[in-house]
């Protein structure tokens, strides 16, 4: 049976759901209307990639290692405590973490005299912390004098100190997220921090998470265990599920398994602690202990087995409620949740500006416990949730297997390693069983007549879609239009046409110095956005148009011939990378009379040589940042190459893409074809493209506008 024939079957409620994200829609001519615009890229595709990048990184000479060191711990464990060494084994060094905030603290208070105070959340204050954990901090201003600072002035004199001292290196401002964040290294321990100026409701969070794993130690090993699991799988992880997103879930697990309240139950008899319009009073008094007769590994099971069976595309899970909403009607009617709609009258009363809503235009969408208006699954894509989805299946039908249970080290064992194999074997299951159906089964009789039919329905759909969406989506028509026409045109024909729309009707608007694996971009691809400033447009004005009578573009040309200029420099004289020019075929003279640029570039990129590590991005006010940049450079190649340690086999493509009205440059790194693991955390291209970030954050873009006029 068809996937056409199975769609066309009605429901009890005659509605059609979109086999990819389960919208819901009233014909079927709506459903693959949006389905050929929204999911030109079937997820499943997507699925597979990740699915293969999992098993390459599992299949590494250091995960096998690893393994088989966990493998002798836990045949040494006494009985019952095979759980316990996993976690002894993977835990991080909470002493070592607070010592570090205890310097970094006392660094901060001083060096800024006492005009901030410096409060720890996240893994530090929860007891949750991993052995690559950071350290997340909450600067609060304290100088009276200062009520007038806005919360942006004080993330840039933060900025601005933590790039001059000497205490922190490597030190990046993330600007355009939902909370901004400064994220550097500090010297001494070495270790990563996270710091945010503007909101104080992670404190707060955190402080009842610790509370609520401090009653009862099977919590803290529950916890711990589940953030251990979806880290070792990729779960967790950059644009996918956020590890406060996975804290979450598990709260509402236990709220379901009747071993936790709501936290509306939890503060009716406490005083209200308002911060910013949301309140984070609570009281654990009352709640009763977990029964003695459950372990941990009871917990976690039925973890695996809530969420196994969860519908997550039509549910809102509200750990303030304990209980999962129908998603359609707790928004769109209103007075269907009061104390939604309450909460954020108080926001918007307490901080003067209206607070963005509830974003439930997601695949996954989680209730931050205090903060209602916060989605905390926001970030998970339909590809990350068909990944989760797998991973529960088979989670669950291990937790559920007697017998695997009963041997706890090969359980927890299969949980961390053994179930990212078997992922494999299913899929590679799944993609051979088609194959054997049609060598075995027999040809069903044929009916051209409906075969064209539904090819006609199908392709007359795609035009009027692309009449309706973006001028290159409209160009897609003049290719399928002949199809509706034609006599023979089949079924898998039309498909094939379809996904031929441009990916652009799912475009979204990226902001300035984000960088992720996205899914917009090629996929195991590193990005980077820049957009102009104001004072990248004012230098332009002062120092090059001024002069320039005979000007032809827009400002924003100009802009980006500078900028693709700069950045050529910095890869070939700064980190001296071999460059070599893929697309287009023949390279243009950037500086040359102005003409239409490419809308891209790419070259192969390649080195020996690590020429941006401990890379110093302080300016002097002695000399130019490029000079000064071009002599660290001269010293790293007279010094390390006597040194192994900065020995590397560093080779990939590296992109830039101009947008159509030059007001965007996308910067793209992707490994090489062969290099499966190329964008890990620690590897030479995810180490390099994070340095030439900091770069372009402190180049100075008045120097190449002053030397593009010499030039010209």
């Amino acid at each position: 049976m068809s996937d056409l024939e199975t769609r066309t079957r009605p429901s009890q409620d005659d509605s059609v759901h979109c086999k990819v994200c389960e919208a819901t829609f009233k014909t079927l001519q709506d459903c693959l209307a949006h389905e050929l615009l929204k999911h030109t890229i079937k997820p499943q595709k997507k699925l597979r990639k990740c699915l293969d990048a999992i098993t390459k990184l599992f299949a590494s000479e250091q995960i096998q290692c690893e393994r088989r060191v966990l493998k002798a711990a836990l045949a040494q464990a006494p009985a019952g405590q095979h759980l316990r060494a996993v976690l002894a084994f993977y835990s991080g060094n909470c002493n070592e973490l607070s010592a570090c905030f205890s310097q970094v603290r006392d660094t901060l208070q001083k060096q800024l005299h006492g005009r901030v105070k410096v409060y720890p959340f996240g893994s530090l204050v929860t007891g949750l912390a991993l052995k690559d954990s950071d350290i997340d901090l909450f600067l609060e201003q304290t100088d009276a004098s200062s009520n007038g600072v806005s919360s942006r002035q004080l993330f840039n004199k933060i900025y601005n100190f933590l790039r001059r001292s000497e205490c922190f290196q490597n030190v990046f401002a993330i600007r355009h997220a939902r909370v901004p964040i400064i994220r550097c290294k500090h010297v001494l321990s070495g270790l990563s921090l996270d710091i945010n100026m503007s909101s104080p409701n992670s404190t707060y969070n955190s402080r009842f998470v610790a509370e609520l794993l401090g009653r009862d130690v099977r919590m803290r090993e529950l916890f711990l265990f589940l953030k251990l699991w979806a880290k070792k799988l990729k779960v967790i992880g950059s644009g996918s599920m956020t590890s406060y997103c996975l804290i979450t879930l598990i709260i509402f697990s236990m709220q379901q398994q009747k071993q936790l309240p709501s936290i509306k139950q939890l503060q009716t008899r406490c005083p209200v602690l308002e911060v910013m319009g949301v309140n984070y009073g609570y009281s654990l008094q009352q709640v009763r202990p977990i029964p003695a007769s459950l372990t941990t590994l009871d917990l976690i099971s039925q973890f695996f087995e809530l969420y196994n069976q969860m519908d997550f595309e039509r549910k809102l899970l509200s750990p303030y409620l304990g209980c999962a909403l129908d998603l359609e009607s707790a928004f769109s009617v209103p007075g269907s949740f009061p104390e939604y709609e309450q909460q954020l009258h108080a926001m918007a009363k307490a901080t003067g500006e209206q607070p963005e809503p509830f974003q439930n235009q997601r695949c996954v969408c989680v209730q931050d416990p205090f903060e209602m208006q916060h989605n905390v699954g926001q970030s998970i894509s339909i590809t990350n949730l068909c990944y989760l989805r797998e991973c529960l299946a088979l989670a669950h039908r291990a937790c559920s297997d007697k017998k695997m249970v009963s041997t706890p080290a090969k359980l927890y064992e299969y949980l961390l390693f053994g179930l990212a194999e078997q992922l494999l074997q299913g899929q590679r299951i799944e993609q051979g069983h088609p194959a054997k159906v049609r060598k075995q089964v027999p040809c069903k009789e044929q009916h051209p007549e409906k075969e064209k039919a539904k090819a006609e329905t199908i392709a007359k759909i795609v035009v009027e879609a692309a009449e309706k969406s973006t001028p290159a989506a409209k160009a897609a028509k003049e290719k399928i239009t002949p199809l509706v026409a034609a006599t023979k045109t089949t079924l898998p024909a039309i498909a094939a046409m379809s996904t031929e729309l441009p990916a652009e009707t799912n475009a979204k608007p990226k902001e300035r110095l984000s960088s992720t694996s996205s899914e917009n971009a090629s996929p195991m691809s590193h990005v980077h956005i820049l957009k102009p400033t104001n004072n990248d447009l004012k230098s332009l004005r002062a120092d090059f148009l001024s002069k320039k009578t005979n000007a032809t573009h827009t400002i924003f040309y100009y802009w980006v011939l500078c900028y693709v200029d700069a950045i050529k420099d910095i890869l070939v004289n700064i980190y001296g990378l071999n460059l070599k020019l893929i697309e287009p075929v023949e390279e243009s003279q950037l500086i040359a009379e102005p003409h239409p640029l490419p809308q891209h570039y790419t070259w192969l990129i390649n080195t020996s040589l690590d020429t941006w590590s401990a890379r110093n991005f302080q300016r002097s006010t002695k000399q130019s940042f490029f000079a000064q940049q071009l002599q660290q450079t001269i010293e790293f190649i007279k010094t390390r190459p006597a040194n192994a340690s900065y020995a590397v086999n560093l080779s990939g493509r590296f992109s830039v893409i101009i947008g159509e009205d030059y007001k965007e440059l996308r910067l793209e790194l992707q490994p090489m074809p062969s290099d499966a693991l190329g964008l890990q955390r620690h590897s030479p291209l995810t180490k390099f493209f994070k340095s030439l970030k900091n770069m372009l954050c402190n180049y100075n873009f008045k120097e190449k506008v002053i030397s593009l006029q010499y030039q010209r």
